[in-house]
């Protein structure tokens, strides 16, 4: 057990980076944590999250992190949200310099009654990592039995990226863009 509230802030700090790791945050358009993690009375609460691994993703809500006593935090609870399917993925490239780039998604939900859920985005190597999922009906809605489709638009930060190929990821569909220069808003 910490002997101070500094050294449960420096612990809690470690286990964060090392949480970050395999669960990104979703970020807003702007890249601004769409609802913020709270630490209080030995748990943390994180709004939503996903798991990016190299064998599938997984997207959560109401993640609960509890403090072990011995300097880390364990998953305590997390609920699992359906992935969407996606249809296609479209790389949109805003004539700017720097240059913008968003991901045209289009696809369904599993149905009209659920909703697309603020998209996971990552960065590894040359690669955008995007989970997309959606809500759940509750336990007493009733819902047609009807795909939905879907049309979203998701930005890329690709600020400073140097010149070359990328790769961006939703869900499994797989799209590319090439960067002919670097692209720094210092040129």
């Amino acid at each position: 057990m910490p002997k101070s509230s500094l050294e449960l802030i420096e612990c809690l700090e470690q286990a964060m980076k090392l949480f970050k790791i395999g669960v990104f945050y979703l970020f807003t358009t702007t890249l601004i944590i769409a609802e913020p993690a709270i630490f209080t009375q030995k748990e943390m609460t994180i709004p939503e999250g996903a798991v990016i691994t190299d064998g599938s993703n997984s997207y959560y809500r109401d993640i609960t992190l509890t403090y072990d006593g011995n300097g880390g935090l364990i998953i305590t609870g997390a609920n699992s949200m359906p992935l969407v399917q996606v249809d296609s993925v479209d790389i949109l490239v805003m004539e700017s310099f720097p240059v913008q780039i968003s991901a045209a998604v289009s696809g369904n939900l599993s149905m009209p009654c659920v909703q697309l859920l603020d998209p996971a985005v990552s960065f590894m190597g040359n690669t955008f990592i995007v989970v997309l999922a959606e809500s759940t009906s509750g336990p007493g809605e009733s819902c047609i039995a009807l795909i939905e489709p879907f049309e979203t638009s998701i930005p890329l930060d690709v600020l400073d990226l140097p010149a070359g190929t990328y790769t961006v990821d939703v869900n499994g569909v797989v799209s590319d863009f090439t960067l002919d220069v670097d692209n720094s808003s210092f040129n």
